[in-house]
């Protein structure tokens, strides 16, 4: 008898406890979270020391007296963990390429400029003779277990010129492939065009094509992306090899900070397998980082290869939203070349030594595509760099707003690489938004004020004063590798128009502390049409914050980028970085 009531006993309790745990996840238990400062980002109340969560959902900000009404009759915790840092709502990354950021992490790094991510330092590698002695060692230490070497940051205008036959020098035997700095180029050596052959890409195939030169071994933009990558698929796609880029990109993420990234080329590469590594790294519960899709449409147009079936296709591709990988009706689209090669399109003057600029789209088939889109009522973000290309663009813009008048369209530009005050001007007349990568500056102005641009033309990269004050919404972007995915760097970069030298270019061009904060929260959101839930500290929005061990705003400009990054809060739940990459 004793056993039998002991034994009722317990299943009583443990029926209480049960009915207990499931009210407390029916209602939530709420988290006080108690903070040096918090930064809210938003301008009726911008600061306060407590901010309480429910379900991951922000209930209230202020001071832990301001939230009594919520905390009165319900079940919550005083969280201190941070009680000596500074929280910020959570970084927003709003063009990134995860993908190529999971392909980039499976190459030999042999870069311009010094990288340090997650502690996994690479030096900065300046001159021929130092990059051909670089690369030789490095070919020579990798294992040649692969079916070919890859090494990934060449750039001409620091490394001296590159060709087949320099490649064949290195290796006859081995296949070798030099990725260029801006991710748009390709080199091969002989080998390596013979891999190419295998896979059905030869000399006589591709005879005709602009951005093919099979004698220099030299594949760019489209020439590049749509012949040569296709054929590395089975290499560069391989799931283990994706999978482990990506869950790398994610921490990466983390440990600057950041909470949301737009992938701003969805199936670019290839839809399915894109979309399945992203779902399997950050839909996962414990990651900390969700994926805002960005449709090619061109590309996926191409691989369907028609545009009425793409069409539909990207229409559908919200049916399968989850919770952090998803779209909102937006597509990207590419105008001209890429900064880091100069393939920019300039205008008069042009490039100092002579050479044209790249078009990725032809403009007739850009329009036709835009507008197509346009009036479908999409979402349009244009990868463009150059003035003439800016121009082009703004173009096409003037005309789908006369033929389709459009309200909250929220057109953006992309990269704005090199830009004159009168298309700022023009970019705000048309409504248009900008998200900008400012790493063009620090790391090529020293650079193009001596080749291609000249020092005037310089101090208009990336100019993003004129565009803040004519009221333009101006986000930061990292375009990742292309600019290191470090918010605060990128906000560095911004407001000091410093370049890798110390050199000041443009200081009119400059943003205030607050309008790079801004660039980096609430309008990065605002330009991904997700303000309504992210971007600031506010009741009703998303629980994501970034821990920093400073205020931004007390240290300035001069310790801006030299603050730490604990991790971040990720709809309610901690999230500390990583110290080192996997």
């Amino acid at each position: 008898m004793k056993l039998t009531i002991k034994t009722l006993i317990c299943a009583l309790l443990a029926l209480a406890m049960a009915t207990t745990v499931s009210a407390q996840n029916e209602t939530g238990i709420i988290t006080v979270f108690i903070a040096k400062k918090i930064i809210t980002m938003d301008a009726t109340r911008p600061t306060a020391i407590a901010v309480a969560v429910r379900d991951g959902q922000v209930l209230g900000v202020g001071s832990v007296q301001d939230l009594e009404p919520w905390l009165k009759d319900n079940k919550h915790i005083i969280d201190e963990q941070f009680k000596d840092k500074v929280l910020m709502p959570g970084f927003i990354d709003p063009h990134m390429h995860p993908m190529l950021a999971a392909i980039q992490f499976g190459t030999t790094w042999i870069t311009p400029e010094s990288w340090d991510v997650m502690g996994t330092k690479t030096p900065a590698t300046i001159g021929r003779e130092a990059y051909l002695s670089a690369l030789e060692a490095a070919f020579a230490a990798a294992s040649k277990d692969e079916p070919m070497f890859i090494t990934w940051g060449y750039n001409q205008m620091f490394h001296g010129d590159m060709s087949r036959e320099l490649l064949d020098t290195i290796s006859s035997t081995y296949p070798i492939f030099v990725w260029h700095r801006s991710a748009h180029e390709a080199y091969f050596n002989t080998p390596m065009l013979k891999h190419l052959e295998g896979k059905g890409v030869t000399e006589a195939a591709v005879k005709g094509n602009p951005q093919i030169d099979w004698q220099k071994g030299y594949f760019f933009e489209d020439g590049f992306f749509k012949v040569a990558v296709p054929a590395l698929a089975s290499h560069l796609l391989a799931p283990t090899r994706v999978d482990m880029g990506y869950a790398k990109a994610r921490d990466y993420l983390n440990f600057n900070g950041i909470t949301t990234v737009a992938d701003m080329s969805t199936g670019n590469v290839n839809w399915d397998l894109e979309i399945g590594a992203l779902k399997r790294t950050f839909d996962r519960e414990d990651s900390p980082v969700r994926v805002r899709l960005t449709p090619d449409a061109i590309a996926l147009a191409a691989a369907m290869k028609n545009a009425d079936t793409a069409f539909a296709f990207i229409g559908r591709v919200g049916e399968k939203n989850t919770r952090h990988v998803f779209t909102n009706k937006a597509i990207k689209l590419f105008a001209d070349g890429a900064m880091f090669s100069q393939l920019m399109q300039l205008s008069p003057p042009g490039y100092i030594d002579g050479h044209q600029g790249a078009w990725i789209t032809q403009p007739a088939l850009f329009e036709e595509t835009a507008r197509r889109y346009w009036n479908a009522d999409y979402q349009i973000h244009v990868h463009t760099n150059g003035d003439q290309g800016a121009m082009m663009v703004l173009d096409v813009l003037d005309k789908l707003k006369v033929g389709k008048p459009r309200t909250d369209h929220r057109f953006t530009i992309e990269h704005y690489g090199y830009a004159t005050d009168g298309i700022s001007r023009r970019i705000a007349l048309l409504g248009a938004l900008v998200s900008a990568n400012p790493f063009y500056l620090y790391d090529l102005g020293d650079k193009y004020a001596e080749v291609g641009l000249g020092y005037d033309r310089a101090g208009r990269i990336a100019p993003l004063g004129g565009l803040v004050r004519r009221g333009v919404p101006v986000a930061l972007h990292s375009d990742f590798a292309m600019a290191p995915a470090s918010p605060l760097f990128l906000a560095w970069t911004a407001i000091t128009r410093e370049t890798q030298s110390g050199k000041v270019f443009g200081p009119e061009e400059r943003l205030t502390m607050d309008q790079a904060m801004k660039a980096i929260t609430i309008d990065a959101a605002y330009i991904l049409r997700l303000e309504d839930r992210l971007g600031s500290i506010e009741a009703g929005k998303l629980a994501d914050f970034t821990v920093l061990d400073q205020d931004p705003y007390a240290v300035g400009a001069a310790g801006l980028r030299n603050i730490k990054v604990w991790g971040t809060v990720f709809e309610g739940t901690s999230h500390p970085a990583k110290t080192s990459g996997p």
